[in-house]
């Protein structure tokens, strides 16, 4: 941080408030104020899907799909989430409709050997003749 504010010959690590001044100060000089607690913040890492993945979408029967493809295999789900790796509260969710990651779906359309993923086919935007601006209608496709 650099040299104390208060006595000038130490390194300041800490901040301090004294009457509505804040100041910089080393750990000799906290007792002549009020101690300002340092906030750490956490980065968050996002993960940013890769425009390949924006353009595929699960399809709507995935869940049906990898019920049956189990079912084939005489797999029950737990015998399932083992093979995998997963919990089986998990594959009871996917199998309920819950809609997995794009990896996990890649690992189940591996391992089964169907095709969950579909490319998304871009519509173009009609637009109302009697209108000059676009509006959500235009645009929202209702499913």
């Amino acid at each position: 941080m650099g040299e104390c504010e208060l006595c000038g010959s130490k390194k300041a690590n800490r901040k301090i408030k004294i009457d509505e001044a804040i100041l910089n100060v080393c750990e000799n000089c906290i007792k002549f104020g009020e101690e300002i607690p340092i906030i750490e913040f956490k980065s968050v890492k996002k993960r940013i899907p890769k425009i390949e993945e924006l353009e595929k979408v699960i399809k709507s029967n995935f869940r049906l799909l990898i019920r049956d493809a189990r079912e084939k295999m005489n797999l029950t789900q737990e015998q399932l989430a083992k093979k995998l790796n997963e919990k089986a509260s998990l594959i009871k969710r996917i199998e309920d409709g819950w809609e997995p990651s794009l990896g996990l779906v890649k690992k189940l359309e591996k391992f089964f050997n169907i095709k969950l993923i579909e490319e998304v086919e871009e519509k173009p935007i009609e637009k109302k003749a009697d209108r000059k601006k676009l509006t959500i209608g235009d645009v929202v496709e209702v499913r």
